[in-house]
């Protein structure tokens, strides 16, 4: 499995814990099959933990730099990308930004509004800008 695809099956699965999913076997985790070996499996259930124990964090941040977009008027699928991207942003420094960003856009064209692609960029590059890594 690709770390693109990890990231993919990672926001998927974070987008079923925003509507009550545990990931557990009758939900998207038991029904996708992972091409992989543990450490690829390791890889994104770390991602899909961190970006949900942060939840709060990152919509807060997303409030910050969305002051004119209400979190509830986010579509959840942006909001899914959006909080794995942060997520890796903030705690994943051995993924370069311009990836995290760059592959959140074109989940977001894939799997959402293809407007909200520019939106996540714009965000996304503000929180960059404002929090580069050291």
């Amino acid at each position: 499995m690709s770390k693109i695809a990890a990231r993919r099956a990672a926001m998927q699965l974070i987008y079923e814990n925003m509507f009550g999913g545990t990931g557990g076997d009758d939900t998207l985790l038991g029904m996708v099959e992972f091409q992989s070996d543990e450490d690829e499996v390791a890889y994104v259930y770390d991602l899909v933990t961190g970006a949900v124990r942060h939840a709060q964090e990152t919509d807060d941040i997303i409030m910050k730099y969305s002051p004119k977009r209400e979190l509830d008027r986010i579509p959840a699928l942006s909001r899914a990308v959006l909080r794995l991207a942060l997520y890796e942003l903030k705690y994943c420094p051995e993924t370069p930004e311009s990836v995290i960003i760059n592959e959140a856009v074109e989940m977001t064209k894939r799997f959402s509004v293809p407007d909200d692609s520019r939106f996540i960029n714009g965000l996304l590059g503000a929180y960059n800008r404002e929090n580069p890594r050291a």
